[in-house]
């Protein structure tokens, strides 16, 4: 499973509700979502019931209630167990230099950062922390479609290729050997990722259609993944600094 609403998917969709407006209705033809329908439904399951009831009171809990360094030390621990499958993807892509910096990272972190809890490894700028990479990303780095746009009740928004490629990163080690825990993991990325934009709900609420922009902001945050952040869109170009530092 995944959060309902990651931090960089609701900049994006703040983004293009700010920047973009209505435009995001003229394009809405142009997704590959034939099960609008079922979509529609689902999202209305996520945004209106779950997201409000349960997600969002537990972000608010962890936001407001747990420590600054245990928030900091659970979130570099997950996160250093996705290095080496970033490590193997982008090796998968070509892209040795990547590569290498997700190798050192998971190392350096591993054995002089408490498992991971520290984030040693960044205090190096060339070591800094990056975006992880998944197999879909790297699917699409080579040109494969995303497939058709679902929304599943608890899930979220999803396409074949990045969540067939979620069953693949899950073969990898660190994440082969979770097995159950990698539950636990999903939840507090997510959890931790939902609690860094409560402060934004608001933005998207006031979306003339919430379920496009979000759409939108879903299509538009693949396109950052898979081209490094380097995806030449009109939102994209109009984006204020700050957001596109988030994003990145």
């Amino acid at each position: 499973m995944k959060i309902l609403f990651s931090k960089k998917l609701l900049v994006v969709a703040i983004a293009t509700a700010v920047t973009a407006g209505c435009a995001s209705h003229n394009e809405s033809g142009e997704r590959n979502d034939p099960l609008q329908g079922f979509n529609r439904a689902m999202w209305n399951v996520n945004y209106n019931y779950l997201d409000p009831y349960i997600l969002r009171p537990v972000a608010q809990g962890w936001r407001d209630y747990v420590p600054a360094p245990v928030k900091t030390g659970l979130t570099n621990f997950t996160s250093n167990l996705d290095e080496p499958m970033s490590f193997v993807n982008r090796l998968l892509e070509g892209n040795f230099k990547q590569a290498m910096v997700h190798f050192d990272r998971f190392w350096i972190n591993s054995v002089f950062g408490l498992a991971g809890f520290i984030d040693i490894a960044s205090a190096s700028k060339p070591l800094r922390k990056q975006e992880s990479r998944e197999f879909g990303d790297m699917l699409g780095h080579y040109g494969m479609g995303t497939g058709s746009y679902v929304v599943l009740p608890g899930y979220g928004a999803a396409t074949p290729r990045q969540d067939i490629g979620h069953l693949v990163d899950m073969t990898y080690p660190m994440l082969s050997l979770l097995g159950p825990w990698s539950l636990l993991k999903w939840g507090i990325q997510g959890v931790d990722k939902r609690a860094s934009v409560l402060d934004q709900d608001a933005l998207l609420k006031q979306a003339q259609d919430p379920y496009v922009t979000y759409r939108e902001a879903y299509f538009q945050n693949l396109q950052f993944k898979v081209s490094d952040g380097k995806a030449e869109t009109k939102a994209k170009e109009t984006l204020d600094k700050n957001i596109v530092d988030e994003i990145d």
